[in-house]
C-alpha cells in the first residue's frame, strides 16, 4: 500500500521567497499539519486533492500587526479626523474600550473573515480589550495567531490592562496554534513599573512581546521628558529589546537607533498604508541593510482592506519613490524582498516554523489563481506583489487543514457574519459619533 497524507495539491507553480526558489509542475503533499514532500508526479493515497493547474503555491501570508476590534471602524472617520494626532489616543482605543462582549465577537468573526479571504494564514494583535473572545474566534476559524490584552494603566480609566492580565492569559493559550503574548500598547500610556514587569515576565517564560513604537513625534517628546532619551535608546539602555519583541512602525529612527534595533535582533513591523497616510516613510531600507528583520502588517482593516498584497505593493512603490528617485535607483525593494516580508520573515517574527514551502514546514499555503486578465502574461512569478490582491487567493491551508477552498470560507459564515455586522451598524456608527463629539 502506497503511504496516505491528507491533502496533494497537484501540478502547481510552487515559490519559496526565502530560498528565491522557484519549482514548476510539482505537488505538495501534507500529512498532519506539516508539508511531507514536494516533487513531481508524486504517488500517494490521499484524503483531498486539489487542481493546482493554472496556480500558483506561496507560503501562507503573515499579518504582523492587526487591530481586530478596530474593524467596524471602517469607513465613519473622514481623512481630516484621522489626521488629528494621537488618533489612536482620542478615538481608537476608546471606541475599544467602548465595545460590549457582543460587538467584540462580531468585530473578531469579521476580521477573521477577511484574513482567511485574503491568503492570510498567520497573525498577531496588537492588543484588545477581549484577545480571550479573538483566541477562541482565531482557533474557529483555523487561523494562526497571537493574541494580547491592551496593556496599559495610564490610559482612559475604564480601559487598565495589567501584566497580569496577559500572564493569565499566556497560561492559556501556550503551545498551540493560538498563543498568547506580553504586550506594551503604548509607552505613553505605561507606567516604568508594567514596562520592566512586561519585559521581564516574558523573558522568564519565553514568549513574545507586541508594542508600538517610534510611531510618532509627540512619543519621542514624551521620551526625552520623561527619560532624557528617545524610545528606542531608553528601551535598549535597559536590556529590553530583544528577538523576542514585535516593534510595529518604527517611523521615527536615528542611525544609532537603526543600530540598537539591529544589534539587539529586535523584530520591526512595516505597516505601509499607515505609514505613507499618518506618519512618514520609514527608514526600511537601512533597517534590511543592517540585517534587522523587517515583516508586514495590515495595522487592522479600519483605514484599508486587510490585504497585504497591497501592502506588499505600497511598500515598494512607496519607499522605492522616496528612497530610490533621488539616486535614480529603483531597485531600493524588489518584490521578491516584500514576499518574503509578507511570508517568512513574518513566520519569524511569530515565533513559529512557517514561512516557507519546504518539507519539514508547517503546511501553511495560500494558492493564487492567475488565469485572470490582470495576472495574464505572468513571465517572472515573483512579481505577483505588483499584480495580484488578496482577492487572487482561492485556497487556503493552515496547520494542515483547509479553510478556503474555490474562494469559499469553510470555517466560518460569510452570510451570517455580514448580516450580523449590518444589524449592529447604526448602534456602532452612534457609538463612533459620542467618541468624535467628546475629541473633536
Amino acid at each position: 500500500m502506497r503511504e496516505e497524507v491528507d491533502i496533494l495539491v497537484k501540478n502547481i507553480t510552487a515559490l519559496d521567497p526565502a530560498s528565491d526558489t522557484i519549482l514548476h509542475g510539482v505537488d505538495i503533499a501534507v500529512k498532519n499539519n506539516r508539508i511531507v514532500k514536494i516533487g513531481q508526479r508524486l504517488k500517494f493515497d490521499l484524503v483531498e486533492e486539489i487542481d493546482g493547474g493554472g496556480k500558483i503555491a506561496i507560503p501562507g501570508l503573515v499579518d504582523a500587526h492587526t487591530h481586530a476590534f478596530q474593524i467596524l471602524l471602517r469607513g465613519a472617520l473622514s481623512m481630516k479626523e484621522l489626521q488629528v494626532h494621537p488618533i489612536w489616543l482620542r478615538v481608537l482605543i476608546p471606541f475599544e474600550a467602548e465595545l460590549t462582549r457582543e460587538e467584540a465577537e462580531i468585530s473578531v468573526e469579521l476580521s477573521c473573515l477577511n484574513m482567511i479571504r485574503k491568503g492570510i494564514t498567520s497573525f498577531a494583535d496588537a492588543g484588545g480589550p477581549y484577545p480571550e473572545i479573538l483566541a477562541e474566534a482565531a482557533l474557529r476559524s483555523g487561523l494562526r495567531a497571537l493574541v494580547t490584552h491592551s496593556t496599559m494603566d495610564r490610559g482612559p480609566e475604564n480601559y487598565t490592562r495589567t501584566v497580569q492580565m496577559n500572564r493569565d492569559l499566556i497560561q492559556r493559550y501556550r503551545n498551540g496554534r493560538v498563543r498568547g503574548s506580553y504586550s506594551i500598547r503604548q509607552i505613553m500610556t505605561s507606567s516604568d513599573q508594567q514596562i520592566e514587569e512586561t519585559f521581564r515576565y516574558a523573558r522568564t517564560d519565553g514568549v513574545r512581546v507586541h508594542m508600538h513604537l517610534n510611531e510618532e513625534v509627540s512619543e519621542i517628546q514624551h521620551a526625552l521628558a520623561r527619560w532624557g532619551l528617545r524610545p528606542v535608546e531608553y528601551l535598549y539602555s535597559k536590556g529590553f529589546l530583544g528577538d523576542n519583541v514585535l516593534a510595529a512602525h518604527c517611523a521615527f529612527l536615528t542611525g544609532e537607533e537603526i543600530r540598537q534595533l539591529s544589534s539587539s535582533g529586535t523584530n520591526i513591523i512595516h505597516c505601509p498604508t499607515i505609514a505613507m497616510l499618518y506618519m512618514n516613510f520609514p527608514r526600511i531600507p537601512e533597517l534590511i541593510a543592517a540585517g534587522v528583520n523587517i515583516a508586514l502588517g495590515s495595522d487592522g482593516g479600519s483605514y484599508r482592506p486587510i490585504d497585504l498584497f497591497m501592502e506588499m505593493n505600497i511598500m515598494i512603490s512607496g519607499l522605492t519613490g522616496y528612497y530610490g528617485t533621488p539616486y535614480h535607483d529603483f531597485n531600493v525593494i524588489t518584490p521578491r524582498t516584500a514576499l518574503k516580508a509578507a511570508t517568512y520573515n513574518g513566520a519569524r517574527v511569530l515565533g513559529f516554523k512557517a514561512g516557507r514551502l519546504q518539507e519539514d514546514y508547517l503546511a501553511d499555503i495560500a494558492i493564487i489563481d492567475v488565469q485572470k486578465p490582470h495576472l495574464t502574461p505572468l513571465h517572472d512569478p515573483y512579481l505577483l506583489p505588483l499584480y495580484a490582491t488578496g482577492e487572487d487567493i482561492t485556497d487556503l491551508i493552515v496547520d494542515g487543514k483547509i479553510i478556503m477552498k474555490n474562494s469559499q470560507p469553510l470555517t466560518l459564515d460569510q452570510e451570517k457574519i455580514i448580516q450580523m455586522v449590518k444589524e449592529i451598524q447604526p448602534q456602532i456608527l452612534e457609538k463612533i459619533k459620542s467618541i468624535t463629539r467628546r475629541q473633536y
